[in-house]
């Protein structure tokens, strides 16, 4: 799972199944045609059976359905929930069949059919749970909940296999419960990035997880920056002088200031001001001078 799960010691295979039964709800299972009749007939064996949600029938009988959190370590070290809205699986959804995510006790993705709605029935293609929202998560943490009961047919007959996962988050996305976290104009993920930085932690659930760069580290998947992280400054603070900034004059002459900012000072002189005329004489031609001819003394 991303954000990534840690499971318990001695798991031999940590994406298994942690619990395997029969239908528990009176129906023609076995007659249902393909995963597209399993579904219809599990929605609405769901409905006449008063089920709100599979959480609470899974974790409500640890001897049929798995301990809680199956394989996985609740008390694990607490991991940074994604900035880019989703939460990915480790492999593709391969069963018909609904799933869940919770954040502490609040459901905040469901779906039905979640191999029709994540994947493609194939585990290459490995399946994304989104749009996701972290916000309900505690500043100082919560836990990540997933849910899975696929719908799965062997020899003609159907079974349920029941997934859990629990993974311990360090609080909503964007840092609010780590950190403080910097936005960035270049970011490419998907949620909306915060109106600016705090120094201070949320004391409740984030309105939107910021989206840009993070100073804290990623949640734990990938040594790799996301894809909203760059090294090179946003479109909105660059090194360079804007198109309005010049060392050289401008080639007219103008008495308004130029549009960017300059060091250098105008090649226009301000001309003193005026005084009042005074009538000389006129220069004489350079002829009449008495610094024209030099006379010859004998």
């Amino acid at each position: 799972m991303k954000p990534l799960a840690e499971f318990k010691e001695g798991t031999e295979s940590p994406s298994a199944w942690v619990a395997e039964l029969q239908p528990q709800w009176k129906g023609d299972w076995d007659k249902a045609k393909g995963d597209e009749g399993l579904v219809a007939l599990y929605k609405q064996l769901k409905k006449s059976n008063n089920i709100k949600d599979i959480r609470t029938m899974i974790d409500g009988d640890a001897k049929l359905y798995g301990e809680d959190c199956g394989n996985t370590d609740p008390k694990a070290t607490p991991k940074d929930p994604p900035t880019t809205g989703d939460a990915t699986f480790s492999r593709g959804i391969v069963h018909a069949g609904p799933c869940e995510i919770w954040l502490d006790d609040e459901m905040v993705l469901q779906n039905d059919d979640c191999q029709s709605a994540y994947g493609d029935g194939t585990k290459k293609t490995i399946s994304v749970f989104k749009p996701m929202d972290y916000s309900s998560c505690k500043s100082g943490g919560c836990m990540f909940r997933f849910y899975w009961l696929a719908l799965q047919r062997r020899d003609q007959k159907t079974l349920w296999q029941v997934y859990k996962n629990c993974i311990p988050l360090s609080g909503p996305a964007g840092g609010g419960g780590g950190g403080n976290s910097t936005t960035s104009g270049s970011s490419t993920a998907q949620t909306s990035p915060s109106s600016g930085d705090s120094e201070s932690p949320s004391s409740g659930t984030s309105d939107t997880p910021s989206s840009g760069d993070s100073e804290s580290p990623s949640s734990g998947t990938s040594d790799t920056p996301s894809s909203g992280d760059s090294e090179f400054p946003s479109s909105g603070t660059s090194d360079t002088p804007s198109s309005g900034t010049s060392d050289s004059p401008s080639s007219g002459e103008s008495e308004s200031p130029s549009s960017g900012e300059s060091d250098s000072t105008s090649t226009e002189t301000t001309p003193a001001p005026e005084t009042p005329s005074i009538e000389t004489p006129a220069t004489p031609p350079a002829s009449d001078s008495k610094c024209s001819v030099r006379r010859r003394r004998h």
